[in-house]
């Protein structure tokens, strides 16, 4: 009963943290799945084709030599060739696919069965299997920075290259180069070969990205190529971008510094900053990935679990405390904007030493109004005859002047 209560309390972790890690390889599966059926219906059409070629040169026999049966039987037999080689390398790529997904799976069930065995948090295959996360969450967060080669480096020395996502973002950031660099080939080529799957979506990135090309051809001064172009390309838009499209069609009659609205923000640049975050924003949705980095996400709770209105303090140079995570340069400005944590039980801690002040270690109070922890101001007293210093006003005090301070 305790193992299955263990992870029933572990299952909430592991379904929150670990939804990309199983849902992403199944993703990439169910395309490379529905690619090789396609491609193998193409191959099979075409051996069907010679196969009715066979038949049709049988029954018409006497008017065929042994020469063109034998170009048909061989026409089939290379198409029969090509269809197995397709099909062995679909098979191929899908059993790659299938046995990425089976290593996540057996990496999740490995934490499973620590809970269940009840292994304390220091055991070493805990250890191991947390940091094993840990690194993996980097990963994911410096891929999504664009920080790849540090990525790879942690992927490889820490042995997770099946554990992480980086073909997706190999991928996204060809795609990304192209775009930033005014090219719309590679992302338009992704769109087609993920057209079904951004429909479902409702995606609209290949309409703009059209529309980018028309606005392009009429910024070279091309309007008879741009207008060839939509006709070629929107005559079968949406009725939600037809609007948008006529708009475009008024393009054709204004030059590219004009100031009237909205073709002047249609000739604006920064369109392709758009076009840019409306793929990241796509593959995303297609794979399920979150906005943020799960290790963004994880830093932001924690640190919005130790931040307390008297954090206030943490931003004046003068009263920081080294032992505060808040105070580091490292999480201050990221935890400025995050909320307060509800916390109903305070805890004092020495700014001193850094231990909590409490019973076994009373705060006591200098005559300046400053508190510190009764062991700390007492190392601090042993090591100056008997007189402390405070280490904020560099005011010295004999320690008997020093009063216990009671917290109701």
């Amino acid at each position: 009963m305790v193992d299955k209560e263990a992870a029933r309390r572990e299952y909430p972790d592991i379904r929150a943290l670990e939804h990309s890690t199983l849902k992403v390889p199944y993703e990439i599966l169910n395309k490379k799945f529905r690619t090789a059926q396609k491609a193998i219906d193409r191959e099979v059409a075409n051996v069907l084709g010679g196969s009715n070629d066979i038949l049709h040169c049988s029954s018409d026999s006497q008017n065929q030599s042994i020469d063109s049966v034998a170009d048909f039987l061989g026409g089939v037999v290379q198409k029969l060739t090509a269809l197995k080689r397709k099909a062995d390398d679909c098979y191929q790529q899908e059993q790659g696919c299938i046995k990425n997904c089976k290593l996540r799976i057996s990496h999740l069930q490995d934490r499973m069965d620590q809970v269940r065995k009840d292994l304390p948090e220091n055991d070493f295959t805990v250890t191991m299997w947390q940091r094993k996360r840990c690194n993996r969450f980097i990963v994911d967060h410096l891929l999504r920075q664009g920080y790849y080669k540090a990525a790879i480096d942690l992927m490889e020395e820490s042995d997770i290259e099946g554990l992480c996502n980086i073909e997706i973002f190999t991928v996204a950031r060809k795609i990304e180069a192209s775009l930033q660099a005014n090219n719309i080939t590679l992302c338009l080529n992704w769109c087609i070969d993920n057209r079904s799957r951004l429909k479902k979506i409702k995606s609209t990135l290949e309409f703009n990205l059209r529309m980018q090309e028309f606005i392009e051809l009429i910024r070279e001064g091309k309007r008879l190529d741009a207008v060839k172009y939509a006709r070629r390309h929107f005559s079968n838009i949406d009725s939600s971008s037809c609007d948008l499209m006529k708009r475009a069609m008024g393009l054709l009659a204004f030059q590219i510094d004009t100031n009237c609205q909205p073709y002047q923000d249609m000739y604006d640049p920064q369109r392709w900053k758009m076009l840019l975050r409306q793929f990241r924003d796509d593959i995303f949705s297609l794979y399920q990935l979150k906005e943020r980095s799960m290790f963004s996400v994880i830093l932001q709770v924690g640190l919005a679990s130790l931040k307390t209105p008297y954090h206030i303090d943490c931003y004046d140079e003068n009263k920081k405390s080294l032992q505060c995570p808040i105070c580091s340069s490292n999480f201050n400005e990221i935890a400025r904007t995050l909320p307060f944590s509800h916390c109903s039980h305070s805890r004092l801690v020495c700014r001193i030493s850094g231990e909590e002040m409490n019973g076994n270690n009373p705060p006591m109070m200098l005559p300046n109004g400053m508190v510190y922890s009764e062991k700390a101001l007492l190392k601090l007293a042993d090591s100056n005859h008997g007189t402390v210093i405070c280490p904020r006003t560099n005011t010295s005090y004999p320690f008997s002047e020093l009063k216990r301070v009671f917290l109701l």
